[in-house]
């Protein structure tokens, strides 16, 4: 068999033409839209890509912020309630303090009702006191009440003791006022004699200078007062020592 080869020359150049033409017109150009078709699924993939990461990373700062807002509300929260505790103890502590003032102010209140309510029922009772015993003085010896009391106060200063006397005469010295004898009577030129007499005769006071004075408030009483020293006898100073 003989070998055509003008024939087989001829198709091994015409499928290298084929081969050609194909890679040319056809392989190529699907290869390139493959490869832009790959190319653009991979710029879409890199995009979703970073859209995703984008988006985790904005989920992850919303749920931060997010995290910070509970935070702050809690904060805002803790910080009021303490607050509002704060503000209920002081409250609660200015009104125990209220009530504790006004019970306080109240028992003074009734504290000093009490004393006065007693001041005025002890003279009271004293005043009753001195006109009874004025009476009976009078009636059964004789005697007024007044000029007992006169004689108590001579018999007080004739009996000073020595310190009794030197405070009364440093009293007298540095006065320019003299001696004031107060009494819840009237006290009688004779009496008043006998009572400048006795302070001359205990070396007492020796000037003339003496004031007497009534005083309603000495209730069956006589003091004897130099600058900021005194003398006294009265039925409440009398009473009080009972009650000692």
């Amino acid at each position: 068999m003989l070998i055509d080869w003008f024939t087989i020359v001829a198709q091994i150049i015409n499928f290298l033409i084929l081969v050609f033409l194909l890679n040319r017109f056809l392989y190529k150009p699907i290869v390139k839209t493959i490869k832009a078709r790959q190319q653009e699924i991979e710029n879409r993939w890199q995009a979703a890509e970073k859209e995703k990461e984008s988006a985790k990373n904005e989920a992850n700062s919303y749920q931060q912020k997010q995290q910070e807002l509970e935070n702050k509300q809690q904060e805002i929260m803790t910080h009021a309630q303490t607050k509002a505790d704060e503000k209920y103890h002081d409250l609660v502590e200015e009104a125990r303090q209220e009530v504790e003032q006004k019970h306080k102010s109240w028992q003074e209140s009734l504290e000093r009702e009490k004393a006065q309510f007693f001041d005025r029922f002890q003279e009271k009772i004293m005043q009753q006191i001195y006109k009874i015993t004025r009476h009976i003085l009078g009636d059964l010896a004789d005697a007024s009440l007044e000029q007992k009391i006169i004689n108590q106060l001579i018999h007080r200063l004739e009996n000073l003791s020595e310190e009794e006397r030197e405070n009364l005469a440093n009293s007298l010295n540095t006065t320019d006022n003299g001696l004031i004898i107060r009494s819840h009577f009237e006290i009688p030129p004779e009496s008043r004699d006998r009572l400048l007499t006795t302070l001359q005769q205990t070396h007492i006071y020796q000037g003339n200078n003496v004031q007497f004075i009534t005083n309603s408030d000495l209730i069956c009483g006589i003091e004897l007062q130099a600058s900021d020293y005194k003398i006294a006898w009265t039925l409440k100073d009398y009473v009080e020592a009972l009650e000692i």
